[in-house]
């Protein structure tokens, strides 16, 4: 595996869980990888798959909460990838809409 887009060459941590996470629903889901606050934005029918990589400790490689528009998911590990169906890495803001967040 090569650098991601940021520069982190992490090839050598193991690969620790994947897990899918599919829109349901009619409208855009915002998919929220923590603890960064990454977004990522799945259209009605899309799969993104979160990878995580590196120890977790005790308990479980991801924590995921749900409100009716959005998923925040929680890498425990060292860190998390979010991909879609074909494998692509994606990047944060990926499908965001405009306007998603107001400026302050």
């Amino acid at each position: 595996m090569s650098p991601d887009a940021a520069g982190w060459d992490f090839s050598a941590l193991e690969v620790t869980g994947r897990m899918p996470v599919t829109n349901r629903g009619e409208g855009l889901l915002e998919l929220t990888l923590e603890p960064l606050g990454e977004d990522y934005w799945l259209r009605p029918g899309e799969t993104f798959t979160v990878t995580s990589y590196g120890d977790y400790g005790p308990g479980h490689p991801f924590e995921v909460q749900y409100w009716p528009d959005s998923v925040s998911v929680w890498c425990t590990s060292w860190f998390g990838t979010v991909s879609d169906d074909e494998g692509n890495q994606l990047s944060s803001g990926h499908q965001r809409p405009d306007g998603a967040y107001p400026r302050w």
